[in-house]
């Protein structure tokens, strides 16, 4: 019985020490003060959508393996967007990091004003557009199928090219016409080398900005 109250006594002992901090600093009162000063600037997390996450996952992963550097591939553009797209680029300063090649254009669908009666008039009017807030307007050069025409945009699929044809004829833009993208047309892939954290997040916000691009690995 006396061993009982010795052992009971000598817990309370331990336990008012510990509370006293003899034993070190012990937790402190409020919600998880010690955890909330851990987080690193947590305003500024951004959740990714999912296409986007898998797609600079799957390009990191040579660098996560030890295989190589992760690369992630940007594309494809045509003429409407490409000045844009390289403007873009050119603001993250990623110097060798980034190189830009020449492929065949994948099947999607186009926006564009028919062919006007000479190049002369299609660079009139394309500049008219232009001025009024038309930035992809670009006159399609003379060894395409649509020489002469003024594309207005080009797409992966056909509901985003329809919102874009109805979203022109909203804003003044009439005869926009929509149709299938030439076949063999010449687009741009960009290639972004050496990937990390900060400059995914970088190009996942590039990516909202030309939804018509896509993010994905690099090929071989």
């Amino acid at each position: 019985m006396k061993r009982a109250i010795l052992l009971l006594l000598l817990a309370n002992a331990v336990v008012l020490a510990w509370q006293q901090g003899l034993f070190g600093p012990g937790p402190e009162a409020g919600r998880e003060p010690q955890r909330l000063a851990l987080q690193i600037a947590p305003e500024k997390i951004r959740v990714l959508h999912a296409e986007q996450l898998a797609s600079l996952r799957q390009a990191a992963t040579g660098k996560a393996d030890g295989g190589g550097l992760g690369c992630v591939a940007f594309g494809d553009f045509d003429e409407a967007s490409l000045g844009r797209v390289q403007a873009r680029l050119a603001e993250l300063g990623l110097g060798e990091r980034l190189q830009q090649k020449q492929v065949e254009a994948t099947n999607g669908f186009i926006v564009y004003l028919p062919p006007a009666t000479s190049r002369a008039e299609a660079e009139r009017l394309a500049k008219e557009l232009r001025g009024r807030g038309e930035r992809d307007a670009v006159v399609l050069g003379p060894e395409t199928a649509l020489a002469n025409a003024i594309l207005l945009g080009s797409f992966r699929d056909e509901e985003a090219a329809q919102r874009h044809q109805a979203d022109l004829a909203r804003r003044g833009v009439r005869g926009a016409v929509l149709g299938a993208r030439p076949a063999g047309a010449a687009a741009t892939r960009f290639e972004i080398r050496d990937l990390d954290a900060a400059l995914a997040q970088q190009l996942a916000e590039v990516q909202r900005e030309f939804p018509q691009g896509r993010l994905g690995a690099c090929g071989p």
